[in-house]
Formats: C-alpha cells, sequence, structure tokens
C-alpha cells in the first residue's frame, strides 16, 4: 500500500464516493445552533489586565449518511462563526470529512476516511483534545497537537486521510494493514516557535481469539513526521507492541497495548536514536442511560512547538441520560508533551467541561456549556480559561 503526501486525502474521499453505489437508504439532516456566553480569557493571554469577554456563535452541521447492503458512509461538515463583545476580532471555523465502512466479502472489511478543518485556536470550545488526537489505533489520523495551547490565536489547517483493510484467516485469526497521513498548516504565519508539519505512517495487525470475547495480538506501526523550515526535529518511529482486548462484562471492554519506540530524531549536530516505552489503555462501560471511557496512552507524536514529542495524555468521557429528554456529558483530559530532541521544551495542557441538553420540542432542544482549560508546569504557560454559555439547537431533516 502507498499513500502520497498530499495525494492520499483526495483519493479517500473518491473511495468514499465509489464506494456508495449501491445505496440503500440515505439520509439527509443538519443541526443548527447559537450560544450566548462569557470567556474569562479565551486566547490564555499572560499578565495583569482585564481579558474578558461575552460571546455570540451559530453553527451548521450538516451531514449525509448513506446505508448499502455491505455498509454505511458518512459525508459530514461544519460551519461556525464566533462575535466577541470587546478585544478579540470575530473568527469563522470550517470544515469538511467523510468515512466510510464497507465489508467487502464474508471476511474483509474496509475502512476509510478524509477530512479538512481550518480553525482558530482557541479555549472556548473541545476541538482540541489530546485523547483523540494520539493515535493509539493505527487508523486514526494524527491531527490534533498536543502541544495544546501554544497555537493559540493561530489559524490552523489540517487535512488527513486514513484507509485500513481487516482480514479474517479463519474463525480465530486476523490480520489487519492500515495507512495515514495528515498535513498541519499555520495559513497567517506561526508567532516564531511554531512550525508546520506532515505526518505519515502505516501499521500491521495480527490477533488471535483466545476465548468467546479475548482476543491477544502483535502490531506493528511505522511513523515519519516531516517539519518544514529545516530538517530539525524530523523524526521516524517504529514501534512493535502487544495488544490485548476482552469484555470484563458484557457491557465493559478493555483494550491493551504496551510495547516499545525506536525513535529516530535530527537534532543540533546530528540524529537522536532512543527507545522509549508506548502502551496505552482503555476501559469503556456502556449502558443503558450512562456511557462511561477511560483511555491512557504513552506514545511518540510530532508537535508544532515541541517538534517530535514524547506524549502521555488522559481522558475520562461520561455520559448519562437523565430522562427520556434530558442528558449531562462530562470530559476531563490532560496531557504533557516533552520533546524527544531533549531542547527542555515541555508543555502540560488540561481541560474539563460539562454539558447538559434538554430537548423542549421534537426538534428543538436546549443547551447549557460549562469549561475550565490551564497550562501547567509548562515551558510555555498561559493563563487559564473559564467559559460559560447557554444555547438553542435546532435539528433539519431526518438526522
Amino acid at each position: 500500500m502507498t499513500i502520497t503526501r498530499f495525494g492520499g486525502p483526495v483519493a479517500g474521499i473518491g473511495l468514499l464516493l465509489a464506494s456508495s453505489a449501491a445505496i440503500a437508504e440515505t439520509r439527509v439532516g443538519a443541526d443548527v445552533a447559537v450560544n450566548a456566553g462569557y470567556a474569562s480569557n479565551p486566547y490564555g493571554a499572560i499578565g495583569g489586565g482585564s481579558t474578558g469577554t461575552g460571546t455570540l456563535s451559530g453553527s451548521f452541521t450538516p451531514s449525509v449518511v448513506m446505508t448499502s447492503p455491505t455498509g454505511t458512509t458518512t459525508l459530514g461538515g461544519q460551519v461556525t462563526h464566533t462575535e466577541y463583545t470587546n478585544r478579540y476580532s470575530a473568527t469563522t471555523d470550517y470544515g469538511v470529512s467523510g468515512s466510510t465502512s464497507q465489508q467487502l466479502s464474508p471476511t474483509t472489511a474496509l475502512t476509510a476516511s478524509a477530512g479538512f478543518s481550518s480553525f482558530v485556536h482557541n479555549s472556548l470550545y473541545p476541538i482540541y483534545d489530546p485523547i483523540v488526537g494520539i493515535p493509539t489505533d493505527p487508523n486514526a489520523p494524527i491531527i490534533i497537537d498536543p502541544s495544546g495551547a501554544t497555537s493559540f490565536a493561530q489559524r490552523t489547517q489540517t487535512i488527513y486521510g486514513t484507509v485500513g483493510l481487516s482480514m479474517g484467516l479463519s474463525s480465530r485469526d486476523s490480520v489487519g494493514v492500515s495507512g495515514r497521513v495528515s498535513d498541519v498548516r499555520y495559513p497567517n504565519g506561526a508567532l516564531g516557535f511554531n512550525r508546520a508539519y506532515t505526518a505519515y505512517g502505516g501499521g500491521l495487525s495480527y490477533q488471535r481469539l483466545v476465548g468467546r470475547d479475548t482476543s491477544v495480538g502483535l502490531a506493528l506501526d511505522v511513523g515519519r513526521a516531516d517539519y518544514r523550515g529545516g530538517s530539525l526535529n524530523d523524526g521516524t518511529q517504529i514501534s512493535p507492541s502487544v495488544i490485548f482486548a476482552t469484555k470484563l462484562a458484557p457491557r465493559v471492554s478493555l483494550n491493551l497495548s504496551a510495547g516499545v519506540t525506536f525513535s529516530d530524531t535530527n537534532v543540533v549536530g546530528g540524529s537522536l536514536k532512543e527507545t522509549l516505552f508506548a502502551g496505552s489503555a482503555k476501559l469503556c462501560n456502556e449502558g443503558d442511560r450512562s456511557n462511561l471511557c477511560a483511555s491512557l496512552s504513552r506514545s511518540v507524536s510530532p508537535t508544532s512547538f515541541s517538534g517530535t514529542s514524547k506524549v502521555t495524555a488522559f481522558g475520562l468521557t461520561h455520559s448519562y441520560r437523565l430522562d427520556p429528554r434530558s442528558e449531562i456529558s462530562t470530559n476531563l483530559s490532560y496531557s504533557r508533551a516533552s520533546s524527544v530532541g531533549g531542547l527542555g521544551s515541555t508543555t502540560d495542557y488540561g481541560t474539563a467541561s460539562v454539558g447538559y441538553s434538554r430537548q423542549v420540542a421534537e426538534r428543538l432542544s436546549a443547551t447549557l456549556q460549562l469549561s475550565y482549560s490551564d497550562t501547567f508546569d509548562s515551558s510555555f504557560s498561559r493563563g487559564s480559561n473559564f467559559y460559560g454559555a447557554v444555547g438553542l439547537r435546532y435539528r433539519l431533516g431526518n438526522r
């Protein structure tokens, strides 16, 4: 399998459309939302002075879901415009994405995704999620920068594509192959320390079912990060690991991986070779009214501020349906990125949020959001931010 640096996402979108030839059902819909709130320090300003501002935002999120006898293809997009009552200029964020999951034969399955996003990074919305952005799954794109608040106030553009193929060798044995590419840029110019990069790689895996709900296996992932403006911090990572998956109860799943990463990074004066521990753990409980997932990971990943970095991240998500019309959700994430090159660049970034949604009519919901974010013990520390907002969301179509 060959993935070109910039052709991957375009080819991925073509694959998504081609896979939908035999459509049995198509659902088209959209969400329209308006939110008004207050942010104490949306861009993490450092030092004294007043940094608070009122906010007003509107968003439009369309989607198309196409279901065929062999699988599902989803196309979507989002546009969000935010106005501030003082101090800050208005911003418009937007993106498009597509994904498909197809059963090519009784023993072979294909997954693919592609997307593009452009947003001005700040503390208002959980666009930045270090757990999602660190791919313990080879099928996941490297699209989020674990350096956290270092890119505040910059427009960040990301284009990515992934493809994965899994094949059953027998009733107990299966293999998988995957590839990914992502490109992260700052079109308005960096602030003197952020660097654009392209990350790409692929993986192989083998799994064997050793019990009704338990499998063990081996995986190998190879990744590469190339930075613009010079080869400093360019790096290659080779990561073999042992993988384990089981169900502790009918609705409780546990996924583990443990291994090492052989890292080769360009540093001042030559090349730095290191062997680092890499691993991940994810525990999820899916109930009738409550869903809970906890994640912990350790990996080597590209970052815009710290270069190729050792990244440790923790995430916790929980949702609970209070009644048929009301739901509450909580999210907690924390990440630390430390430069592999040993240049002293370390950033810690944490976010916590609580959201509440109440359906007030068939298609209309009222929402409440509270969030807090901050940097801790960081080489690039920013001020913390508290954000609170109330809003309305209206559903269009048959989404």
